[in-house]
């Protein structure tokens, strides 16, 4: 694997990195043919502008088209999220799950818990969105628990959370995914709110950044996921979960 704080104009032999960015243009196309902005993305962002979210902060089209083209791909019906902020997220997921699917939601911050709750029943998918307020470290415990005594676990897990916990809830995910099951994360490669301080820059010194590096090392090592980064938005990182298989 390269490492993060090499030069990205490095040349490795046997590789080809090309140095050029899909062009806007290009992008563009691509959300507007297959993720365009729909009435319900509108009222969600409405709905975050009201209640002070920051701007910017959701998930874009293109992306959640991509998290319903994967859960559709595996067939889900449970998924688990960390970050609801308005519900992008969580509409784009629960309009990939069949009826009776569930979204799982966690937010710690009470007024967007509420204003995410109205907006998404706003949408018409509060009955498949529940929102749990709370901090991601108090709850994981008792996410666990209920997959444990139910014999339910989670199809997906997506984490847009605190970056700084990333490594820690990339193992905890291994207890709470089926087989089969899909890690994803944002902001894998960058984040507007790292002050300046960029992925492969060698004197970062922001712990999420750190610690996007040493998620990004162990999931592309991992024994247990099979992974890749999508470089879309910040950066997508999307695992297929595979457990360890147990003598007979």
């Amino acid at each position: 694997m390269i490492d993060p704080v090499a030069s990205q104009n490095a040349n490795f032999e046997g590789t080809t990195i090309c140095p050029s960015p899909v062009p806007g243009e290009l992008l563009a196309y691509i959300q507007e043919t297959f993720a365009p902005e729909t009435e319900a993305l509108r009222t969600l962002t409405a709905a975050a502008r009201t209640a002070g979210m920051p701007e910017g902060w959701e998930i874009t089209p293109d992306v959640g088209r991509l998290f319903q083209v994967l859960c559709r791909a595996i067939g889900a019906r449970r998924v688990l999220e960390f970050g609801t902020l308005a519900g992008h997220s969580a509409w784009w997921l629960a309009m990939a799950l069949p009826e009776g699917g569930k979204v799982v939601s966690v937010e710690i911050n009470p007024e967007w818990a509420e204003a995410a709750r109205r907006a998404l029943d706003e949408v018409g998918v509060g009955m498949k969105v529940e929102v749990r307020l709370g901090a991601v470290q108090e709850l994981l415990e008792t996410l666990e628990r209920e997959v444990r005594e139910r014999h339910m676990p989670y199809d997906a897990v997506f984490l847009d959370t605190d970056k700084a916990r990333y490594p820690e809830l990339l193992e905890w995910s291994t207890r709470v995914l089926r087989p089969g099951g899909l890690l994803l994360a944002d902001n894998v490669l960058r984040s507007s709110s790292w002050k300046g301080q960029t992925l492969l820059d060698p004197l970062a010194d922001d712990p999420r950044i750190l610690a996007i590096r040493r998620f990004n090392r162990i999931l592309a090592e991992h024994p247990h996921f099979t992974s890749m980064i999508l470089p879309l938005r910040a950066g997508v990182a999307v695992g297929v979960y595979e457990p360890p298989t147990t003598a007979p």
